[in-house]
């Protein structure tokens, strides 16, 4: 028997509940919409501080953020949800990757809860007083962000390679928009220069969504054969 087949009957063999499936699914769309909402750029030539006073004062504000919250916390408790079912467990690193994952996608599920709430200060901004919460989401952020971003695109190339978790063209989905909410967000505080990948941040979205609907056609596949057996 080649290694492949050992390694996908392994992994039918703990295969992931659906509350994983449409979790990923639920939270891949959350956090697609939310992010094609968020307030656009602002005119060039401000503070870190006055782009995000703007921002903070648009409309879409806290219906963006208030879905990407969501999104994230579908994606994160869904990846924790991944981990514990061990259908990574035939690949260590994949489950290892995975794992890392997880944890990175609830701090940065914090992080953007302090995100969305920073916006409470923008009149402290406008009138030049100190913005403590505004100061600090932008230090987790830079912190979080990439941790998060980079290690999908890490999840999604290992889970690709694997055959644990999606498949190539479910990869890109995540590599590219990984890549891009880890540099964007990680970078933000210091310079606007890469906030032209914020959108294909979005990509995150796309691949848990695809990853979700991969997870529940191989949980069909397994429980055919098994009932075939």
């Amino acid at each position: 028997m080649s290694n492949v087949q050992q390694t996908d009957e392994n992994v039918h063999a703990h295969h992931a509940s659906p509350l994983v499936e449409w979790g990923l699914l639920t939270g891949g769309a959350l956090f697609f919409i939310g992010g094609s909402m968020h307030p656009g750029e602002d005119p060039p030539g401000l503070s870190t501080l006055e782009h995000l006073r703007l921002m903070f004062l648009d409309p879409s504000w806290y219906p963006s953020h208030a879905l990407l919250l969501v999104g994230m916390v579908l994606i994160a408790a869904s990846l924790f949800g991944l981990v514990r079912s061990r259908s990574l467990a035939a690949v260590p690193r994949a489950q290892m990757v995975g794992a890392v994952a997880a944890i990175a996608a609830a701090l940065a599920t914090l992080a953007m809860l302090l995100h969305m709430a920073a916006a409470s200060e923008a009149d402290k901004i406008a009138a030049g007083q100190g913005a403590p919460l505004t100061n600090v989401q932008n230090v987790t952020e830079t912190l979080t962000a990439p941790a998060f971003g980079f290690s999908i695109a890490a999840l999604a190339l290992v889970g690709a390679s694997t055959r644990t978790l999606g498949n190539w063209v479910i990869a890109a989905l995540g590599l590219v928009g990984g890549l891009s909410y880890g540099l964007a967000g990680g970078t933000a505080f210091f310079t606007d220069r890469l906030n032209f990948l914020f959108p294909a941040s979005s990509g995150i979205g796309l691949w848990a969504i695809a990853a979700g609907i991969a997870l529940f056609l191989r949980s069909r596949a397994a429980d055919r054969g098994a009932r075939a057996a």
